[in-house]
């Protein structure tokens, strides 16, 4: 089975059937392919071809969940989408760094990497589009972040899941809100894994 991203050219209804086939390969080619029926490293391999940069850690400063938290903060309120990017995971960091160590390389969840990362970042895109418009250019003050106290292990990395952060907005009274889906630490560097939230 295979999945097609992007458009693919159009065939003459006057061709053979032989021709078609050849321009429809030909079409996928061009246009990008997941096959599914290809082993797991094979379409891992395919996706790291595709990807710029090779990190063999996580990027940024964020050394402690709440610096990461102060961080999406200070980027929200000062309106700049660069800074807010950089806090989330790359497309290089999750094909070196996270893919290879989650259930989506074995069965029964085996999910090739570029059909696990399409509607992650498309999601997470989503996301951060909410939070600056909604709190873009506002003064935000952090005041906690709360996490659950277990954490899920993957290989080398430590994934935390269901936090809050709590802040205010201008002078308004405290509130605490979902702003991403999970943390991702590994050697003692935290990421957001993705921009999902409450909004």
């Amino acid at each position: 089975m295979t999945l097609v991203l992007g458009a693919a050219g159009a065939c003459s209804g006057s061709e053979s059937g032989r021709s078609s086939s050849r321009a429809a390969a030909s079409d996928q080619r061009q246009a990008g392919v997941v096959d599914s029926a290809l082993p797991i490293p094979e379409l891992l391999a395919r996706f790291r071809a595709n990807t710029v940069d090779t990190p063999t850690t996580l990027g940024g400063r964020a050394t402690s969940p709440e610096r990461l938290a102060r961080a999406l903060l200070t980027g929200l309120a000062q309106r700049d989408t660069t800074a807010v990017r950089t806090l989330v995971m790359s497309r290089g960091e999750f094909a070196w760094l996270y893919y290879p160590h989650t259930k989506f390389t074995a069965p029964p969840y085996a999910l090739g990497p570029e059909l696990v990362w399409i509607p992650l970042v498309a999601a997470s895109d989503k996301g951060a589009g909410r939070l600056l418009e909604r709190f873009g250019g506002r003064t935000l003050r952090f005041k906690a972040l709360v996490c659950p106290d277990a954490a899920t292990t993957e290989g080398p990395n430590t994934i935390i899941t269901g936090c809050t952060v709590r802040f205010t907005v201008a002078d308004s009274a405290s509130r605490e809100l979902r702003l991403f889906s999970s943390l991702l630490s590994r050697d003692g560097r935290y990421k957001f894994l993705s921009y999902t939230n409450d909004l």
